[in-house]
């Protein structure tokens, strides 16, 4: 679950830099549910993958620079055997955990 809760925090994360009301380092942690230290691990994260998102003292908030776009989806799916042979090469798996993350300028 702890996968499931990490999405959900990149997602609320997004959204929130997005609309430009962040707030705080720290109220943005707290937001998220995580220690302020974590909070950077997740915009370090975000900048490796070229996400560029800084910190606007006028805004009081976290923005995107240069109009960077952040999509975050997953998806659960059960899968029969014979669709697990045909989508995973023939592994058997009983979930598909399909996680896109993507930024375009």
């Amino acid at each position: 679950m702890e996968f499931i809760r990490q999405i959900e925090r990149l997602q609320l994360m997004n959204k929130l830099i997005r609309e430009q009301r962040t707030g705080s380092p720290e109220d943005l942690a707290e937001r998220l549910g995580v220690s302020r230290r974590q909070l950077y691990v997740y915009l370090e994260y975000l900048k490796d993958m070229g996400v560029d998102i800084q910190f606007s003292r006028r805004l009081n908030s976290f923005v995107f620079a240069c109009e960077k776009q952040v999509y975050i989806d997953w998806r659960f799916e059960i899968l029969e055997p014979a669709e697990m042979r045909k989508a995973m090469g023939g592994a058997r798996l009983l979930t598909a955990i399909p996680v896109l993350f993507f930024s375009n300028c």
